[in-house]
């Protein structure tokens, strides 16, 4: 089992994705079918990938007061910093 700490040591860095949507021709076939192939219109992924470390600067706690509803679930928590302040 692997805990949310220990994820850290295994991840090696992350990358931006960006799932578009076609959202005109979303609106045009929603009135008889729903949203269908309009959500799958096209995924396209950083070509770079920036590593755990170098974000570690960024690297930052929620802002005081920030409850989730419903709370995670135990195996899910974790009190280290998990935010990232990159601007």
């Amino acid at each position: 089992v692997l805990t949310v700490s220990e994820a850290r040591d295994r991840i090696f860095g992350v990358v931006l994705l960006n799932d578009w949507s076609a959202r005109d021709i979303q609106a045009w076939e929603y009135v008889p079918l729903g949203p269908f192939t309009a959500k799958n219109f096209a995924t396209s992924i950083s070509p770079w990938v920036v590593t755990l470390e170098a974000l570690e600067p960024y690297r930052c706690g929620g802002p005081p007061g920030l409850e989730t509803d419903p709370p995670p679930l135990p195996y899910l928590r974790d009190d280290s910093p998990s935010r990232y302040d990159i601007h």
